[in-house]
């Protein structure tokens, strides 16, 4: 089955430059629009000469439900105050979600 991009709903959830030549790291969540299921895009986009962000064929796709795995296994490459700040941050948008 080929790739159809208009299949799907893209939304982006952090997008983090990697250098002043226009070049960034994004990542999405996609949600097909015929079948519902999620996935995580994470993937190094490029600023092109029209100034459009475009995306490399350096990136990963995974399922959703492999999110939480991932960001445990990334936890590990954080300091201590690294650690803390993200508790603080995760502790902010748990009480946002409560009100």
């Amino acid at each position: 089955m080929a790739y159809n991009a208009a299949n799907e709903e893209r939304k982006t959830l952090v997008e983090v430059e990697k250098n002043s030549r226009g070049e960034y790291v994004i990542a999405s969540l996609i949600t097909n629009k015929n079948t519902g299921n999620q996935s995580l895009d994470i993937r190094q986009y490029y600023t092109n000469d029209e100034d459009q962000v475009c995306p490399t064929s350096k990136g990963v796709r995974l399922s959703s439900e492999l999110a939480l795995d991932l960001i445990r296994g990334l936890i590990d490459a954080l300091e201590a105050d690294e650690l803390m700040e993200l508790g603080d941050e995760i502790q902010e948008r748990v009480n946002s979600t409560e009100d």
